[in-house]
């Protein structure tokens, strides 16, 4: 992003400068000329807009300076990237001074105006340096006479650009009578400040981009789809496009995520993956592709497939950026016009920022993903015990938690088992713990297949076993616990020799006691039961 910055802000399009943590870090010279004739008042105001431009990153924050001026706003944007906040400085052009720019123009000194005749021979020119523009410029004269014949064909104004001396015109041949009028006019600070203000919207627009692709990754889920519709809709607002698409490479397939074509969505397109498809080419070259008419392009292998048919027929300008994903392509973007030469350099430029800001959601999207796979499975670790497979007091705690809100609220009760397997110390002593482990996976096997879906089997600590049975009473808890110890004691364990046996306690949870106080209540009947006492 700061090398990004810092050549945009090299191209001396717009006066810019770019603050690194609220210092000046890089000024281009159209800001420094602003800076010499700045006030002390103005000069105070930027350090204000800076500080509070630093506070509020991504937002777009303006200064109105001279409602009459050339220069009207000063207009700040931040970006936080690592440990560092780089804020931008712009300088935006009046906006009715660029739409009223050929008024103004003409209010300015009386242009270079010509008399031409039929044959094309100068009759008057009050400019004396343009009494010999035939011989100066023969190339641009032969361009000024075809005009002139138009407009004797047709009897009708006739208009065009050309460049003098590097500097732009717009030639205005005029028939009146038997002559004709051209008219000189010097647009170049016109197209200049027209220029500036695009290249400003241009600007703003990738940083609004960069806003809106940032607030859907804090999502909880990021949405490709969604991230891709936005590029769309606002890159149209000021670039002309007629199809645009983000798709990704999807084993044999070129699939794509997101596209409009001429007004139609195109979302779930599938590309075949090989040489048909100019998104093939973009992906396996992995570089930047603009080409100007699709007609005249030769890629071979390469062939362009048409979404729509008949459209290979037509001219089509094209531009194509990879998706990278660290060293790998994973897809592609495509911006394409109808027509040659559709797009400019600043449009270029853009849509590089564009997919440059793409690879970073991109990058964000697969760590997320990588954090949300991690998250859901130390949730897991938290849920489930890995010996046994049963539910942890973690999980326990907060399952009964939800529970009892029901049981308050509705009425009911809650039967607790408390299952302990006996002289486990003896099975770990003589077999050893590969084997104690065993007993503890079977058992917890054994209970989990013995209880309905809304029952909770916990493993609550070493060779100590719950179960939490909502709407069972004391007797049919009992009826269950006897079932289960019977089935356990049936288990067949490898490298086990002897007969399995628990011992269990049963307590009610009606509202009336504490979970600590019921929970030691089944504890202290499963103890009565290992010293051989009923409860």
């Amino acid at each position: 992003m700061e090398d990004i910055l810092i050549w945009f802000c090299r191209r001396n399009i717009i006066p810019c400068a770019i603050f690194k943590d609220g210092t000046g870090y890089e000024v281009n010279p159209l800001f420094k000329n602003f800076l010499t004739i700045t006030d002390t008042n103005t000069k105070e105001k930027i350090k204000l807009l800076v500080e509070e431009s630093r506070s509020k990153p991504t937002a777009t924050l303006n200064f109105l300076m001279d409602k009459c001026g050339i220069w009207q706003t000063l207009t700040a944007f931040s970006i936080q990237q690592k440990n560092s906040i780089y804020t931008i400085l712009l300088l935006e052009p009046n906006p009715n001074l660029v739409e009223h720019a050929a008024t103004f123009f003409q209010a300015m000194p009386i242009s270079p105006v010509m008399i031409v005749n039929k044959k094309v021979e100068i009759l008057f020119c009050n400019k004396p340096e343009f009494d010999r523009f035939e011989q100066m410029h023969p190339q641009q004269w032969e361009n000024i006479k075809k005009m002139i014949q138009k407009a004797s064909k047709n009897n009708s104004i006739v208009q065009d650009d050309i460049i003098i001396n590097n500097e732009l015109y717009k030639i205005i041949v005029i028939p009146e009578y038997d002559d004709f009028l051209v008219v000189f006019k010097d647009i170049t600070s016109q197209r200049l400040a027209e220029e500036r203000y695009k290249q400003l919207r241009l600007f703003g627009l990738h940083f609004s981009l960069v806003e809106k692709i940032m607030n859907v990754l804090s999502e909880e889920k990021t949405d490709l789809r969604k991230i891709g519709r936005i590029i769309y809709e606002e890159t149209r607002k000021v670039v002309p496009i007629d199809t645009f698409y983000l798709a990704l490479v999807d084993g044999e397939f070129v699939v794509i995520e997101y596209g409009i074509n001429q007004g139609k969505e195109i979302t779930g397109l599938k590309i075949k993956r090989g040489y048909t498809g100019l998104s093939n080419y973009v992906i396996d070259k992995g570089e930047f592709t603009y080409i100007p008419n699709t007609k005249t392009v030769r890629l071979d292998p390469y062939k362009p497939k048409a979404i729509v048919p008949g459209e290979t027929n037509k001219i089509w300008s094209y531009v194509g950026i990879p998706l990278k994903l660290g060293s790998k392509i994973v897809g592609a973007i495509s911006f394409q016009k109808l027509g040659s030469r559709a797009f400019t350099e600043s449009h270029l430029a853009l849509f590089e920022l564009i997919g440059r800001e793409i690879a970073v959601a991109m990058k964000m999207k697969s760590l997320f993903d990588e954090l949300e796979t991690q998250r859901l499975r130390y949730k897991e670790i938290a849920m489930k015990d890995s010996l046994t497979g049963c539910y942890t007091r973690y999980y326990f705690m907060e399952y009964f938690e939800r529970f009892q809100g029901i049981i308050e609220r509705k009425g009911g009760q809650i039967c607790f088992v408390m299952i302990d397997v006996n002289n486990f110390k003896h099975i770990n002593d003589s077999y050893g713990h590969v084997i104690g482990d065993a007993v503890l996976r079977e058992v917890g096997k054994s209970l989990l297949k013995s209880v309905r879906k809304m029952d909770l089997v916990v493993r609550y600590g070493g060779d100590e076993f719950l179960l939490m049975l909502p709407y069972v009473d004391v007797d049919k808890g009992n009826q269950i616990a006897e079932r289960i110890s019977r089935k356990i004691q049936n288990l067949k364990i490898t490298g086990f020799d002897e007969r399995l046996s628990v011992s269990f306690g049963v307590s009610i949870f009606d509202g009336s006691r504490t979970l600590e106080e019921v929970l030691k209540i089944a504890d202290k009947n499963m103890y009565k039961m290992k010293k051989g006492e009923r409860p």
